[in-house]
């Protein structure tokens, strides 16, 4: 196991730090940053942290009634490196690598509090069927001023070269690039570093707003991987140029909100693609069982595409391009599930529900779970929806944080794919969250009524 570790270091003399990373309930990155021998002992099994760092909050707390703080003793687990992720990061100006771990305990056994287990359990019953999944992630973000405003509040990023901000939209405009040429050449960089397949880079749907997009491959688990590496990078290269990366869901109430699209196929042993159209243009076979096993199931995942607090802000029924009906269409930017036009071998499915706030792993999860169920129980496929889905469903999923934590927190779906102890530790934290954002007084409500009542 040393061998991988030792040829890194070798290669890599000038090296100063690596940081361990490893990923929370809340897709928030955490670890320690440790001198580069420490790679060494880490590839050997000796690097641990504690297991009850995978269930803070958003605040970096430990929520009490998880079962893995004083229920267990708090203990440690190993530290397992996840050696295709070892790389060093272009944005570091003190030579730094870094890789992600995945906890086991002494047993070998996974951690199932870890995010990146729990997507790897659900991969293991597509490996059973012999089948793999095909995805890639769609993501969006804002560049924002590093400067808040006096309020805490983000601001548009100054144009280079001016002292205007942004205000227009110029969606898809190349000059907005141009603008960003550096920072996109240094993300660019750093995709390559790190071995992270990025294809496509456009300007989106409000001022300093943008979307990268991922090279579809095979291997789910190294997608989520790259994913939320991806999202790492964006934030830390973003800084080289006194610039923030938000991908928090809806940072402007006016604006448009960040998703985090996935596109979904399947194939079988033999790399052929699964998702297939008949002869009018339908889903048929596999296809057809995947979009109902989504459109059947997907509120008992909804508070995995939408994590937070501020997610629902984006998921409001009628107002953008977030989805909040149960529908599906071709090229259909309305509905949940849209069908690009492709060729029969780039057949897929685009899944628009997920913020770009959310845990990639679980997201990936969530969306592979229902896919499973569609295949096994082949529920009939509702009508496709053309046109405005908004006008013509019911918002199912334009519900509040606190009803969607529910319906997952019931989920005997989600027990069976998850696990039952990750479902309700993700409970307690979630329902705390709620709690805490409930009961705090917001400045909006003190200009709204402090002087007037």
């Amino acid at each position: 196991m040393k061998n991988f570790a030792e040829k890194f270091l070798g290669a890599n003399p000038e090296l100063k730090k690596i940081e361990f990373i490893y990923v929370d309930f809340n897709g928030i990155s955490r670890g320690k940053s440790a001198s580069p021998k420490t790679l060494i002992k880490a590839a050997s099994g000796g690097l641990k942290m504690p297991v009850s760092s995978y269930v803070l909050d958003i605040w970096g707390d430990n929520p009490k009634g998880t079962g893995l703080v004083m229920t267990t003793g708090d203990g440690d687990a190993t530290c397992k490196v996840v050696e295709n992720t070892l790389a060093v990061t272009p944005w570091s100006s003190n030579r730094t690598a870094q890789c992600l771990v995945s906890m086991e305990d002494n047993d070998g056994n996974p951690i199932y509090a870890d995010p990146r287990n729990i997507l790897k359990s659900v991969l293991n019953r597509f490996d059973e069927l012999g089948l793999r999944p095909v995805i890639a992630p769609e993501m969006e973000f804002y560049l924002i001023d590093n400067q808040l405003t006096k309020h805490g509040h983000p601001q548009m990023p100054i144009i280079p070269g001016t002292n205007r901000r942004f205000k227009e939209v110029q969606l898809l405009n190349l000059n907005v690039m141009d603008d960003f040429e550096d920072f996109f050449d240094l993300v660019d960089k750093s995709a390559k570093s790190l071995g992270i397949p990025s294809e496509t880079a456009i300007a989106e749907c409000a001022p300093g707003q943008f979307e990268i997009n991922l090279l579809h491959h095979d291997d789910p688990l190294l997608m989520a991987d790259q994913a939320f590496l991806m999202k790492r990078s964006i934030k830390n290269c973003a800084k080289k140029f006194n610039l923030n990366a938000t991908f928090m869901a809806k940072p402007f109430s006016e604006e448009a909100g960040n998703g985090m699209h996935a596109h979904l196929s399947i194939i079988d042993k033999k790399g052929d693609n699964l998702f297939k159209l008949d002869s009018n243009h339908q889903p048929q076979g596999i296809f057809a069982d995947a979009i109902a096993g989504l459109l059947k199931t997907t509120p008992d995942f909804l508070s995995f595409y939408a994590s937070h607090s501020n997610s629902y802000r984006r998921l409001v029924h009628n107002a953008d391009h977030a989805p909040t009906t149960l529908s599906w269409g071709h090229e259909n930017r309305t509905a949940l599930i849209r069908i690009p036009e492709s060729s029969p071998s780039a057949t897929r499915l685009e899944f628009r529900l997920p913020s770009a706030d959310s845990n990639p792993y679980l997201v990936f999860a969530s969306i592979l779970s229902s896919v499973l169920i569609g295949i096994q129980n082949k529920y009939p496929l509702s009508k496709e929806t053309i046109g405005n889905a908004h006008a013509q469903h019911t918002a199912e999923l334009g519900i509040t944080w606190r009803e969607a934590v529910e319906k997952t927190s019931k989920s005997k779906i989600v027990k069976d794919f998850f696990g039952e102890e990750f479902q309700k530790s993700f409970q307690v934290v979630k329902e705390h969250e709620i709690s805490r954002f409930e009961s705090t007084v917001t400045d909006f409500e003190y200009n709204s009524y402090l002087r007037h009542l």
